[in-house]
């Protein structure tokens, strides 16, 4: 860890929007909402979608997290280097340069050596990260720059190439090519590229054997020839002219041959290259380098972003962080995953349930009591919608217990339902219907079993059975018909159909 530090530091600038955000978040979070200076106290109760207080801060906690985890990974922390292998070509190859006397003609502008000079740049150009070496030849030959990898040498070099740098003169080049093939050899290249640039040589018998003995062992030889056929004069150092300089191209072309490359004269385009450059190192493979001492910087920041994928993931589904917790510590048990389990809740589902009429199916998979009820209440459960309005708390859910009570025969209860909601909200209009109805029910019940115990005694028949059980009181249905008379204690249509949930509706 002594070599830690960041490779992209100024990433880390953007921790500071987040702090900014994840504090206004904060306070926001804990200030008193701003609808409560808008809305009614007892209106805004039924508008929350979770009560003032029981917000939890752990989504801010998970944002400035996430948000950490981002800037990081993208900062670039690091502390070790690791090798980076190093491929390079194959394709090894020498050019082998004419610097005789002939070269200072002018038949080709600004002068045959200026052209060739022109044309090794463009060889170089073309070579990409194969290794060149450059050999001049005049009486005798010499190794200006070996093979290398490192085109930008040569590059410099040939600006001090001239005609006089080559102590003996004359243009001889078998030696050439023997020292240009040797340079190959020393490099341990067994198949090899020579590219000759000349206007002619002296000793055409001698260059052909080498060039033959070159192809034997897998090289290549091709040439370039430098000149025109018409020629010019050959300069001389005190300004005279030493005889016309003609290209004769007939014994370029059979050295070409003899050393299986390609001939062609040199033009100011790429058409030549593309002649005598045909098995050029482009098309040769490539090797991996190895020790070339070449490393780069590890970036184990790439690991946080799956860390960061589960937070965001915990963003679109709630809970899934800690459920993904408790499988690490407790084992789940096993049930069965549907597809729509990824992407809704259970209260989700059940409200799509709810809204295809599938009340029981809702019922079933809310979580919430307060919809819970609602759809036991739709599917006609009143004593299981009672049951669970009972959890909720709060006038609303007493409002609809009473109504769910009164459905399922319970007045008593529901009456007791309507008084806790009036001694909690004393203007709730609905309860105080509902209980004024309720009560009406009740007093018509007690009348109906006061007359029937009347004619019981006056007939001396003993008590029902149902009037045994039940303490003489009769109980009355969903529709407030008594269960044990002969007449209804009140008509149904003093009774609508109502819905738990609905402050509108009576019971």
């Amino acid at each position: 860890m002594s070599e830690f530090h960041i490779l992209r530091p100024w990433w880390l600038l953007a921790l500071v929007p987040s702090l900014w955000i994840v504090c206004a978040l904060w306070r926001e979070q804990g200030a008193v909402s701003s609808w409560e200076r808008v809305f009614d106290q007892q209106l805004l109760e039924h508008l929350w979608l979770e009560p003032p207080g029981a917000h939890s801060r752990l989504p801010i906690m998970l944002l400035a997290f996430g948000w950490m985890l981002a800037v990081l990974a993208l900062a670039g922390p690091t502390w070790e280097r690791q090798p980076e292998p190093v491929w390079r070509s194959q394709a090894s190859r020498v050019i082998v340069l004419d610097l005789s006397a002939s070269m200072n003609a002018a038949d080709l502008m600004p002068s045959r050596l200026e052209r060739a000079r022109f044309k090794i740049l463009d060889i170089l150009a073309a070579t990409g990260d194969a290794r060149t070496g450059l050999v001049v030849f005049a009486g005798e030959p010499h190794v200006v720059v070996p093979l290398t990898e490192d085109a930008d040498t040569i590059m410099n070099l040939l600006r001090a190439l001239s005609t006089d740098i080559v102590p003996a003169a004359g243009d001889e080049a078998a030696p050439a090519l023997e020292l240009a093939s040797e340079l190959l050899e020393n490099a341990g290249v067994a198949r090899g590229e020579l590219v000759l640039i000349s206007d002619g040589v002296s000793d055409p018998a001698a260059a052909l054997a080498v060039a033959k003995g070159l192809r034997n062992r897998g090289s290549r030889l091709s040439v370039l020839g430098v000149g025109t056929a018409q020629g010019a004069p050959v300069p001389r150092a005190d300004g005279g002219f030493a005889g016309m300089a003609r290209l004769i191209a007939a014994p370029l072309e059979a050295l070409a041959r003899a050393g299986g490359g390609a001939y062609s004269p040199i033009t100011a385009s790429d058409r030549d290259l593309e002649t005598v450059l045909l098995d050029g190192p482009r098309s040769a493979p490539a090797h991996e380098l190895s020790g070339a001492g070449v490393q780069r910087w590890t970036e184990p920041g790439v690991w946080l972003v799956p860390l960061l994928l589960l937070l965001a993931a915990a963003g679109f589904r709630r809970g899934w962080l800690a459920g993904l917790v408790m499988i690490m510590v407790v084992p789940p048990p096993a049930q069965a995953l549907q597809w729509r389990d990824l992407w809704l809740r259970p209260d989700q589902q059940a409200a799509a349930a709810l809204e295809r009429g599938q009340p029981a199916t809702a019922a079933r998979q809310f979580a919430d009591p307060s919809w819970r009820g609602m759809a036991l209440y739709r599917a006609g459960d009143y004593a299981g919608a009672a049951e669970a309005f009972a959890q909720s708390g709060g006038a609303e859910s007493d409002y609809n217990r009473g109504n769910a009570l009164a459905r399922a025969g319970r007045l008593e209860e529901a009456a007791d339902a309507y008084r806790q909601v009036l001694r909690e909200v004393p203007e709730h209009a609905d309860a105080k219907a509902n209980l004024a109805l309720v009560e009406d029910l009740l007093r018509k019940n007690r009348e109906q079993s006061d007359q029937a115990e009347g004619s019981s005694d006056e007939r001396g028949a003993p008590p029902s059975e149902s009037e045994e059980v039940n303490g003489g009181e009769s109980r009355t249905d969903a529709r407030g018909q008594s269960s044990s008379g002969d007449k209804p204690g009140t008509d149904s249509s003093e009774f609508p159909d109502g819905e738990a949930g609905d402050d509108r509706n009576r019971a």
